[in-house]
């Protein structure tokens, strides 16, 4: 079994990874576990498996651990990996995360059960605290994800206080893929010793000096080593980190003027020179001809090369 390495708190730069697929269109491990392994060469703290950005919810929980359990066999460091859990089926959710824990993998990032709408604070925290207390492991470090454009299930302040009234050994942090500065600023604020981090690198500059942990952002799939850069350049407190933050706001406006996930793996395929790198599953879509032609053009145009980093 994987050493876990959770000891230390989660903090700086994490990839939620794009998922490679076969012909089939099913996950393809290989592919996929070699993209893990050249986000953290390039200077990515941590990787995500299996959040939005790696089409979480387009694949089964059998499709999901398998991808996991290649990637330890590979070599890739348990305490490295932070493993996407949450489901709308409390029994998907607790198997996703019974597994990962199981494999040394402690940290695990859950979006709440995000189905039914208007739920309450008391209903999103039984659905946690059921997968917390089956799952009984007390090396458990739970990331809530909060991601209301498409979840349309907030992570609110109220319940994360209760959260952290009943497992306060447990709830180790927050993702916030709201896109919104302030509140993030907020989750912040009220959370000190919480793990806090915004789900893009636009803002990142500002919350770090707020007191985030770092950035868990979709672009680094494509411009880990930029972003990286900002991190360092923020921890040294040397003076080019505004211009350096500046650089890489303007890449991630261009990332995401269309859809985010075939944006990514279309930058990855050209890169990479792989074409496989483009299949989506339905009911994800590559970019039209006229968009990726677009994209390529505004790309070119900050000097963003799409050789290999």
């Amino acid at each position: 079994m994987a050493s876990s390495e959770t000891a230390t708190p989660a903090k700086g730069l994490w990839a939620p990874a794009l998922t490679a697929l076969d012909e089939d269109l099913a996950p393809d491990p290989g592919r996929t576990v070699a993209h893990v392994r050249r986000l953290l060469d390039e200077g990515c703290h941590g990787v995500a498996l299996f959040g939005t950005t790696g089409e979480a919810t387009s694949f089964s929980v059998d499709e999901r651990k398998a991808v996991l359990e290649a990637a330890l066999e590979a070599g890739v460091p348990a305490g490295r990996l932070m493993v996407g859990t949450g489901c709308c089926a409390l029994t998907d959710s607790l198997e996703l995360t019974r597994h990962a824990a199981g494999l040394g993998c402690k940290r695990v990032l859950m979006l709440p059960p995000f189905y039914y709408k208007g739920v309450s604070d008391e209903g999103l925290h039984a659905a946690y605290a059921e997968v917390i207390e089956r799952t009984g492991d007390e090396a458990l470090e739970v990331v809530l994800y909060h991601f209301p454009r498409l979840s349309a299930v907030p992570i609110t302040h109220g319940l994360v206080e209760s959260l952290l009234t009943a497992y306060p050994g447990t709830i180790a942090g927050i993702k916030d893929s709201s896109g919104d500065p302030e509140g993030c600023a907020h989750f912040i604020a009220r959370f000190p010793d919480l793990g806090i981090f915004p789900g893009t690198e636009a803002i990142m500059l500002d919350m770090l000096e707020k007191g985030a942990a770092g950035c868990i952002s979709a672009s680094a799939n494509v411009n880990a080593p930029a972003i990286r850069r900002v991190w360092d350049a923020w921890q040294a407190g040397r003076e080019d980190r505004e211009s350096l933050q500046d650089e890489i706001t303007a890449t991630r406006l261009v990332l995401q003027a269309n859809p985010m996930i075939p944006t990514l793996k279309q930058i990855l395929a050209h890169r990479l020179g792989d074409s496989a790198w483009l299949r989506l599953r339905p009911p994800l879509t590559t970019l039209a001809g006229a968009q990726a032609a677009q994209l390529e053009t505004e790309l070119a145009r900050l000097g963003f090369g799409l050789a290999a980093a």
